[in-house]
């Protein structure tokens, strides 16, 4: 479904995606979408290019990313999503991979998420900067499915890279993650590029539980698309690459060891030569059974 320009109230219960092109003042409200789990370019609701956007009280069940902003002609500004429930084979929120133009003023608040392959992510790849992000009140459980599937179970995943050698970087600041919980096969993923920094992010009362449940292989990170691609790499708790500015405050994490038998994992993973400006404060990383 293509919406364009005025788009109002929404109530339905669809078979397909819904697709929002060049709208403006928006309000998509107790919609369920039912998309077939085993499909890629299946998305639930893809916001394109448009602006002052409410979606609430919504049910999501698809095989691509659940609720997708992409920025392909022109910015998306002002997008409000609450009360959600989302399962996809894919990412549950997704910024991106189309990010020509900027993301700002974003709020995503009180969404649980389920057996998702990813669960809030941004994948900046155009030039397009994303500034002023909050992720809010939000419980997930992402899982491993096939890696020909984009994402690697990962509950968070921040980047910004080039999509080709000769592509602008975007920026990535001042995202907020606000009283999230997630119990996850793998971490959290936060990696800007050399002329794409990630800067003030903040994680403030996170709970993050990391345990294996199903039996596909771990240890590698997916950049896709474009960049590095599939790279193999041990499992951090939090993986970081080029990042300016990251604060950390009141944050668990807990490792299910007895199902982690034969992860080579550690809590933090970084090279120092491109992180600075971090600040930890009440942070833990605890073995649990």
């Amino acid at each position: 479904m293509k919406i364009s320009f005025n788009c109002y109230l929404i109530y339905a219960c669809i078979l397909c995606s819904l697709h929002l092109v060049r709208c403006d003042n928006s309000v998509i409200r107790n919609v369920s979408i039912y998309g077939d789990f085993n499909t890629p370019n299946n998305d639930g609701i893809d916001i394109e290019d448009s602006n002052n956007t409410i979606i609430t009280d919504c049910h999501i069940d698809t095989g691509d990313d659940a609720i997708c902003p992409k920025s392909s002609t022109g910015p998306v500004y002002n997008l409000t999503a609450t009360n959600c429930w989302i399962r996809t084979k894919s990412c549950a929120i997704k910024f991106g991979s189309a990010s020509f133009f900027n993301f700002e003023k974003l709020l995503f608040d009180n969404i649980t998420i389920v057996d998702s392959h990813r669960g809030l992510g941004m994948q900046i790849r155009d030039g397009g900067n994303v500034s002023d992000v909050t992720f809010s009140n939000i419980k997930m459980r992402t899982r491993y499915y096939h890696p020909s599937w984009w994402g690697r179970a990962e509950p968070i995943y921040i980047t910004t890279c080039p999509r080709h050698p000769d592509s602008k970087e975007g920026t990535i600041s001042d995202v907020r993650f606000i009283n999230i919980s997630s119990v996850s096969e793998n971490g959290v993923f936060l990696a800007g590029s050399k002329h794409g920094l990630l800067r003030n992010l903040k994680f403030q009362n996170v709970d993050l539980t990391y345990k294996r449940w199903t039996n596909y292989t771990g240890g590698l990170y997916d950049y896709r698309p474009g960049c590095q691609k599939m790279v193999k790499h041990r499992t951090g708790g939090m993986m970081l690459e080029h990042i300016s500015g990251l604060e950390v405050d009141n944050v668990r994490m807990r490792w299910s060891r007895g199902s982690l038998e034969g992860w080579d994992v550690n809590p933090l993973l970084f090279r120092p030569s491109t992180i600075d400006g971090l600040s930890f404060h009440d942070w833990q990383s605890l073995d649990v059974q």
